[in-house]
């Protein structure tokens, strides 16, 4: 099974273009906001462990069932036919491929084509940019090497101690993070999603808890922004991962924008099939502000009705400054952890501090 992924990982390379264009799409190297804390290790905390924003997801990332997790989805991974014929192939098209169904609970392909297909494809992009920009050779390959572990471990992080027909990964992986990869290795189609829709990375700051052990303040998550035709300063504006909100930007001749978005949040999974690992999400309604510069996100409030986690706070490094140093700062409430704050650098993990142990 490692053998077939890492030569498909070399045809990813032999068929991708070792850049898209000398000048950058996605990371410019900003010295502030959400550009300055980007890098491999911030897309692999934020993205492999995603899905531990949920209430019923712990945060101890060291004491996770990674040997079970691994197991299982290599298993499933390395006989995708057999396990789609047991759980129903029209079950695997309409619920995880193709847009056929728009339930909360047979809907999971809505974000395998915004977090994978489309998140994934401008990270693979990103990713190579920022390679480039720090001196590596091959970036292509670092790129690849990145994307491949990120998403191997967010499928076994999800995938947890069951042992199963899981069908996610397969289409996760195989249709969508490969297929977001091979898309986005078009510059028309790079171009398109950085200079008609501003798509960029606005993920939050993930953090070590001193005091417990726990990743805090973690999640990926991307933005776009759809310049209105009858206006030259505001736009469309969307953010997405395992929130969904959509409103208004308004950009200053500065270069900076004020944006807000309403809509909800993924607070919890809920087991609807045991047997196949069949999970759907329980949504909370949730609004969010958001002030950037140059596309980069200096900060962002998050209010919600999640009864866990109903306020998030995040400055990102280049708002507040103290001498020549200027941190990245976060602070929320949660039932569980109670008040935590975190101190962040351009370089991550930051470190936080909970209320409970």
């Amino acid at each position: 099974m490692i053998l077939r992924l890492a030569r498909l990982a070399c045809i990813l390379i032999m068929v991708s273009p070792p850049t898209l264009s000398q000048d950058r799409l996605y990371y410019h190297n900003l010295p502030y906001g959400s550009q300055a804390v980007y890098n491999p290790i911030s897309v692999i905390l934020n993205g492999s462990y995603d899905i531990i924003q949920m209430e019923n997801r712990s945060r101890e990332i060291f004491t996770l069932p990674y040997g079970s997790g691994t197991t299982n989805v290599f298993h499933n991974l390395g006989s995708p036919f057999s396990m789609i014929s047991e759980y129903g192939w029209g079950n695997f098209i309409r619920r995880e491929v193709l847009p056929l169904s728009f339930t909360v609970e047979s809907g999971q392909w809505w974000p395998n084509y915004e977090l994978h297909l489309v998140g994934g494809g401008m990270t693979s992009v990103m990713m190579r940019e920022w390679y480039e920009d720090h001196g590596f050779s091959s970036p292509m390959v670092w790129s690849i090497g990145t994307m491949a572990a990120y998403h191997l471990l967010n499928e076994i992080v999800e995938n947890g101690a069951y042992s199963g027909n899981n069908v996610d990964p397969i289409a996760d992986i195989y249709l969508f993070d490969i297929g977001g990869i091979l898309l986005f290795s078009s510059e028309a189609v790079s171009r398109f999603f950085s200079e008609e829709l501003n798509l960029t990375d606005w993920s939050l700051q993930p953090s070590i808890a001193l005091n417990n052990g726990t990743l805090q303040n973690n999640g990926q998550y991307f933005s776009l922004k759809w310049k209105f035709p009858f206006s030259d300063s505001y736009s469309l504006f969307h953010y997405f991962g395992l929130r969904g909100l959509f409103g208004v930007s308004k950009r200053f001749e500065s270069g900076e924008s004020f944006s807000v978005g309403a809509g909800v949040r993924a607070v919890s999974l809920k087991l609807l099939d045991p047997e196949f690992f069949l999970l759907t999400t329980v949504l909370k309604w949730e609004v969010g502000f958001f002030y950037d510069r140059n596309n980069s996100l200096l900060a962002s409030l998050f209010i919600g009705g999640s009864y866990d986690n109903p306020v998030t706070l995040n400055i990102y490094p280049g708002v507040l400054k103290f001498s020549s140093v200027s941190p990245g700062v976060w602070a929320l409430y949660s039932r569980q952890y109670g008040f935590t704050v975190g101190l962040t650098t351009v370089w991550v993990p930051g470190i936080a501090w909970t209320g409970k142990d």
